[in-house]
């Protein structure tokens, strides 16, 4: 299991968290002159969730920050302020040699060669159109960086591998030696200037250097938006750099700006389901086809030459129709489902099941709404269609939205409708 070479500089931010709350305490018992006791543990450590465990038996490939015991805060700083994010679920392949691109260009499902964009999004499906793994494409001088979910790195290289034959390539597998976090949040380009001295705009990528360490640094936002509805970047340094580069993004405080707050996935997961970004392994799987993602317009061209799956792709666009899809869900109760919840069709109840909930959230940015995605029927992808869905040990009538959660005729009115 990859372990992340920042787990002593989460352990700091629990204890400086602890020394605050414990200074706040004896702050407020020194001012009530009471005897209630507010006792602060001396140690904590932040909650952590296994991620990428593929089946029974399997270990997961690494562990992710939950939050660091202060949630509401740590959203807030990513929606007004900015924030970091350690990511040790993603890792990163570089493609070397004058052949990368082309390499690429052959195998996955969006156009690379000649597109102005430094970093594209793409798919690399199997031959019967599955999905394999959904990948960022950077492009560098001389080299492609390929960033993907760390669950699927092994298998990527040795697909890769399969296709080298004269090519000048060279495949490397940083999966252990590269690492990976995120700036997020409406001050971060700030953050990064200050840093650097440059910032990548949407779609690009910058190689420079923060302090002495060398650091490759790419826009989160791409023509679709950002994965999380708010300014965003992707940094990506030698493992034995991590810890340097963490500390001085989180002393950088440029003036006018607040203080970057580390965070965890629980913030980043509710903003990423505001902003309706479906993502692989979690709303669909490698048993997808990229129709049935909700991401068929970022993620594939039908104006490119052939790929592995091209074939499949190609017949179910003229079709015009996947068998499932993920959509958007927007509850018309308070009641909260989980990931894995039944959904069904709002008629006929529980004898037929039309899909299942994917993941869900209230939603700040909604008024408190609950909303969430799921991957139903093609029978029940249309906007507006009411469903029923499992929520708390209950049936609750919920709308398929788009991946805006807009249920048509209501307008964005900031809260969920009765």
């Amino acid at each position: 299991m990859y372990q992340s070479p920042l787990n002593d500089a989460h352990r700091l931010v629990m204890r400086r968290l602890l020394e605050h709350r414990r200074e706040a305490a004896e702050a407020a018992s020194s001012v009530r002159g009471d005897d209630v006791d507010r006792h602060v543990p001396a140690t904590l450590d932040p909650d952590t969730v296994p991620w990428g465990v593929v089946g029974d038996g399997s270990e997961p490939t690494c562990e992710i920050i939950l939050d660091f015991g202060e949630l509401e805060a740590e959203y807030a700083a990513l929606r007004r302020a900015s924030a970091i994010f350690d990511r040790p679920d993603r890792a990163v392949i570089e493609i070397a040699g004058s052949d990368a691109e082309d390499l690429l260009e052959r195998l996955v499902t969006n156009a690379f060669v000649g597109v102005a964009a430094d970093v594209v999004r793409a798919f690399l499906l199997a031959r019967t159109g599955r999905i394999i793994a959904d990948l960022v494409l950077i492009r560098r001088e001389g080299r492609v960086l390929v960033e993907l979910d760390r669950s699927d790195a092994g298998r990527v290289v040795e697909t890769l591998e399969g296709f080298v034959f004269a090519e000048d390539v060279e495949i490397l597998d940083h999966a252990e030696g590269r690492h990976r976090m995120d700036l997020l949040g409406p001050e971060s380009p700030a953050i990064i200037d200050a840093l650097c001295g440059e910032t990548p705009r949407g779609g690009h990528a910058v190689d420079l250097r923060i302090d002495d360490v060398a650091a490759t640094v790419f826009a989160l936002d791409s023509g679709t938006g950002s994965p999380v509805g708010e300014p965003g970047f992707g940094l990506i340094v030698d493992r034995a750099d991590a810890m340097v580069v963490w500390n001085r993004i989180l002393a950088t405080t440029p003036s006018g700006r607040r203080p970057v707050r580390a965070i965890g996935w629980n913030a980043c997961n509710i903003a990423r389901l505001e902003a309706g970004t479906p993502l692989f392994h979690l709303d669909f799987g490698p048993d997808a086809l990229p129709h049935e993602t909700g991401l068929i317009e970022e993620r594939v061209s039908f104006k490119k030459g052939c790929y592995p799956g091209q074939e499949i792709v190609a017949r179910m666009e003229s079709r015009g129709r996947a068998k499932r899809r993920v959509v958007g869900l927007r509850s018309t109760t308070d009641a909260l489902p989980v990931a894995g919840a039944q959904v069904f069709d709002a008629k006929e109840g529980v004898s037929t099941q039309i899909g299942v909930v994917t993941g869900s959230t209230v939603a700040p940015m909604r008024g408190a709404a609950v909303i969430g995605l799921a991957s139903v029927r093609a029978s029940h992808t249309s906007v507006g269609t009411p469903v029923l869905m499992s929520a708390e040990g209950e049936l609750v009538p919920a709308v398929v939205t788009g991946f805006d959660f807009e249920i048509p005729g209501e307008g964005d009115q900031g809260e969920a409708p009765e």
